[in-house]
C-alpha cells in the first residue's frame, strides 16, 4: 500500500485563495525579486459584526487548583474571553506580562492584527516560539471575546462553513512502550472514539538516526498494521529522528506498511534537510509543529519542502496568523493540517479552524483528555463516531465556570 504524492495533492491541485491574501510576507515580482506587499491586509474584517470599539479593559494568567493554566480577557463591556493555556504559557508568562499585555490593553481589538504586526515590529528581537506562544494566547482569548461580544463563532469570522464535523485520528506520544502496550492503548482509545486511525511514534526524537529502542519503530508499525487491518488510517511522527539518507530508508519502510503521512522526519530547523526527503519519496511528509515565520512558511511553499502543513495556533501567534499560513497554502495547492494544542482545551481552536479551512487535510489530531478537563466547564467535547463537532455556542463555543477566577493564582 502506497501512498503518491500526486495522488495527494491533486485534490488541492485547483484550490482557490479563499479570504484575504498573507498580509506581512514578501510578495514575487515578475522578476523574481521579492518585494514588501503594496499594503497589509488584515485576514478578518472585524467592523463588519462590530460597529463599535470593543476596547480590552484586562488580560491575565491565571492558574487554577496549582496546575490549570488560562489566559482570560474581559473588555470595557465587561464580556468575557478565555482559553486554556498550553503547556509552557507558564515559562513564557514574564513575556506575555511585560511585552505583549502592554501593548493591547486599552486598545480596539477590532485592530488586533494591525497591533499585532505593530507589536512584532517594536518587540521584533524577542520574536521566536516563546514570543509567539505569549501573543498566540492572548489573541485567541480575544478571538473568543469577539466572538461573544458580536454573538457569532469564531468560525464565521473566517469564512464559510465547509464542514461540522471534524474526523479525528489517535495521536499516540509515548515511545516507550512495546509493540503489544501501544497496540493494547491504541486499540481502547480507537474503541472509546471511535477514531478512523491512529499516529504512532517512530525514531528517538532528536535522536540522530538512533531509535527509541533497536528495531522498535518498525515492530510498532507491523504489529499496528496487522491489529487494525489493510483499510485503516496510519501515521507516524519522528520528532525530528534522522537525517535525510536514514529518513528516505524510514520512508521506505512506512510505505510498505502502509502508511500515510510521515511527521518530521528531520531536525525541523533542517528545512533543506527535509525538502531533500521530500523530493525523494512518494510518502506525504508533514511538519510545522514549531514553525512561527511567516517568511519561513512562505519558504516551506514555494520550495515545497513539506506535503501537508501543521502549522500551531499558540506557537504559531494566534488565530490570524495561522489563516495567513493556510491561505498561503491554499494558493499553492497544499493542504493543512494543525498541530492539537498542548493545552487540555478540547482543541475547540483546531475544530473552528478545521471548519472553515477549504484545504484542511486527512484525519486531525486528538489526544485523551482524561484528567486534563476535571474542571467546570461546558458542553464536554468528546469524539462521537470517529469526529468531533463544532460547538454550537458564540466565540469558541465553550463556557467556563466564573467561580473558577476568584481564587485562582495570578501569574
Amino acid at each position: 500500500m502506497r501512498m503518491d504524492r500526486r495522488a495527494l495533492l491533486a485534490g488541492f491541485g485547483a484550490a482557490a485563495l479563499a479570504g484575504p491574501a498573507c498580509a506581512q510576507v514578501a510578495v514575487r515580482r515578475p522578476d523574481g525579486l521579492l518585494a514588501f506587499p503594496e499594503a497589509s491586509a488584515d485576514q478578518v474584517d472585524f467592523r463588519r459584526w462590530l460597529d463599535r470599539p470593543v476596547v480590552l479593559r484586562s488580560a491575565e494568567m491565571l492558574k487554577v487548583d496549582g496546575r490549570h493554566e488560562f489566559v482570560r480577557v474581559v473588555s470595557e463591556d465587561g464580556v468575557e474571553g478565555v482559553v486554556k493555556a498550553n503547556s509552557r504559557m507558564a515559562e513564557v508568562s514574564s513575556l506575555f506580562r511585560l511585552v505583549v499585555k502592554p501593548r493591547l490593553v486599552g486598545q480596539d481589538m477590532r485592530d488586533i492584527e494591525r497591533l499585532i504586526r505593530e507589536l512584532y515590529t517594536r518587540e521584533y528581537k524577542f520574536a521566536s516560539l516563546p514570543f509567539w506562544t505569549a501573543v498566540g494566547h492572548l489573541e485567541l482569548a480575544i478571538w473568543d471575546m469577539m466572538g461573544r461580544t458580536a454573538g457569532v463563532r469564531c468560525v464565521e469570522f473566517m469564512g464559510p462553513v465547509q464542514r461540522t464535523e471534524i474526523p479525528i485520528y489517535i495521536s499516540s506520544l509515548r515511545r516507550n512502550t512495546t509493540p503489544e502496550e501501544e497496540v493494547a492503548w491504541l486499540a481502547e482509545e480507537v474503541e472509546t472514539t471511535g477514531a478512523r486511525g491512529v499516529k504512532i511514534k517512530v525514531g528517538g526524537r532528536m535522536s540522530r538516526n538512533e531509535d527509541a529502542s533497536p528495531g522498535r519503530s518498525e515492530a510498532v508499525v507491523r504489529a499496528v498494521r496487522q491489529y487494525f487491518g489493510d483499510a485503516f488510517t496510519i501515521y507516524a511522527d519522528a520528532n525530528g529522528s534522522y537525517d535525510a539518507p536514514a529518513a528516505i530508508e524510514l520512508c521506505r519502510m512506512l510505505e510498505d506498511h502502509g502508511v500515510a503521512i510521515l511527521e518530521e522526519p528531520c531536525p525541523f530547523e533542517d528545512v533543506e534537510m527535509t525538502r531533500q526527503v521530500v523530493e525523494r519519496t512518494s510518502l506525504a511528509i508533514a511538519g510545522g509543529e514549531q514553525d512561527n515565520s511567516l517568511e519561513r512558511w512562505r519558504w516551506l511553499i514555494e520550495n515545497r519542502a513539506l506535503d501537508v502543513l501543521q502549522p500551531d495556533f499558540m506557537y504559531n501567534g494566534g488565530m490570524a496568523r495561522t489563516l495567513e499560513v493556510q491561505r498561503m497554502a491554499s494558493a499553492a495547492g497544499v493542504g493543512v493540517a494543525p498541530h492539537y494544542p498542548r493545552s487540555g482545551s478540547e482543541t475547540v481552536e483546531l475544530i473552528h479552524f478545521a471548519a472553515y479551512a477549504p484545504n484542511l487535510h486527512g484525519l486531525q489530531e486528538y489526544r485523551g483528555q482524561g484528567r486534563d478537563l476535571d474542571f467546570p466547564h461546558e458542553p464536554r467535547i468528546a469524539p462521537r463516531d470517529g469526529v468531533l463537532t463544532l460547538p454550537e455556542g458564540v466565540g469558541f463555543g465553550v463556557t467556563f465556570d466564573p467561580a473558577l477566577w476568584p481564587s485562582a493564582e495570578r501569574l
